[in-house]
């Protein structure tokens, strides 16, 4: 007949290693990592970048992007508003200084000028009238002189002889008074005609002068309204390469609108943008090299633009320098460039990485001498060249460094290396 059989228990040295154990040494654990204040983790290290700490040649660069621009452009632009009625030459032309670019028609415009044209060269009549007419004045005056100086020549004759004639008791008074008075009338119609000669002299020369000065201003006038209609014909203001023309025909041109720019082909210059970061530390005479062709070149700063455009950066102008301008370079070419902000002089430095993204350059793994762990280190860097970052604190020659991303480490202390 069937048994009831008991259930058999555990035994309390099988509860005790199964699970009294475990949880004891698991407890033990925590406490200790709570009592360093350290977390691991275990990493492979072929997907790691370990970096010497070297000590050597330090000279601080940074990468910025250039374009190649004509060292002179000359804009093109509108001096009169039209529409265009003519286009003579097109983008990419070479052109001489003076040469018809497009013309431009503006019918009320230039009937404007007719009728201020034809105003001012009737001033201009009416002026040389007014300097005839004083001309004329001054001449009726010096003919009416000479007539009171021929009869006062003729009557003083005629006196003095009277005058002899009534001391010898010839003729009597009333004859010699007969021509005294006229005489005498003739001299104080000479001295009168005489200061009014020297008045209206001085007073036509004022006038005179105010009239050339009127006719002078109409002449310049009258060039300037021939140069205003002379403006609907657009020209070159340099020779050079027209590298663009912006309008069409038929298109209605403003006054003081660009149209298009000419380069003037005497070499190149480079502009380049640079983030905002270095604007304090950005002045000419800064000086950055690039390879054109397998060769190096130098570039100098010369010009700081101070504005600071919307994509966070502002604009320098360089100059070419040493072997000169690149053999083959063009307009509008990309040049990557190394600008140095500081002389070359001895440093401590790690190599650039992705690590920076990651600890802002405040912290990094150092690995240890066995290369078994790394460990979170406290470091300050400086400078930054487009190879090395600048250590100033934290690390010393000869040590390793993990230089490659720490995303996937959360910041963990320690490293175990396998």
């Amino acid at each position: 007949m069937d048994r009831v059989l008991k259930k058999k228990k555990w035994p309390v040295r099988r509860i005790v290693y199964t699970f009294v154990l475990p949880l004891v040494a698991g407890l033990l654990i925590w406490l200790m990592v709570r009592a360093t204040g350290s977390s691991r983790l275990r990493v492979e290290t072929d997907r790691l970048t370990i970096s010497n700490v070297s000590f050597g040649p330090f000279q601080e660069f940074i990468p910025i992007n250039g374009e190649v621009l004509p060292l002179t452009t000359r804009y093109v632009t509108a001096l009169a508003g039209g529409q265009v009625e003519e286009v003579y030459m097109e983008g990419g032309e070479f052109v001489k200084a003076g040469d018809i670019i497009l013309k431009l028609s503006n019918p009320d415009q230039e009937l404007q000028y007719m009728q201020l044209e034809t105003s001012l060269l009737e001033q201009a009549d009416q002026l040389r009238n007014t300097r005839i007419t004083l001309e004329e004045r001054g001449l009726n005056l010096q003919e009416q002189l000479l007539r009171v100086e021929n009869d006062l020549i003729s009557q003083g004759l005629l006196h003095r002889r009277n005058e002899e004639l009534y001391k010898d008791s010839v003729i009597s008074k009333n004859d010699y008074e007969a021509t005294k008075y006229p005489y005498e009338l003739s001299l104080k119609q000479k001295d009168l005609t005489e200061v009014r000669i020297a008045r209206d002299s001085q007073l036509t020369g004022a006038q005179l002068e105010q009239v050339e000065f009127s006719l002078q201003m109409v002449r310049t006038n009258l060039v300037a309204v021939q140069q205003n209609r002379e403006n609907f014909t657009i020209k070159a203001p340099t020779a050079g390469l027209l590298s663009s023309i912006r309008v069409e025909l038929g298109e209605t041109v403003n006054q003081g609108q660009q149209i298009g720019q000419i380069d003037v082909m005497q070499g190149y210059k480079v502009r380049a943008q640079i983030d905002e970061h270095y604007i304090a530390r950005i002045e000419p005479g800064l000086k950055g090299q690039f390879t054109f062709s397998g060769s190096p070149y130098i570039l100098e700063i010369r010009k700081v633009y101070p504005e600071v455009l919307q994509n966070g950066a502002f604009e320098v102008d360089m100059e070419f320098l040493a072997n000169g301008t690149p053999e083959g370079i063009k307009r509008g070419q990309n040049l990557q460039i190394r600008l140095a902000l500081s002389e070359e002089e001895q440093a401590l430095m790690i190599p650039r990485g992705g690590f920076f993204n990651s600890t802002g350059g405040n912290w990094v793994y150092v690995v240890d001498p066995e290369g078994n762990i790394a460990t979170k280190r406290n470091i300050r860097i400086n400078r930054q060249s487009d190879r090395f970052y600048e250590v100033t604190e934290g690390l010393v020659e000869g040590e390793k460094v993990i230089t490659s991303g720490y995303d996937n480490f959360n910041e963990i202390d320690i490293l175990v290396l396998q």
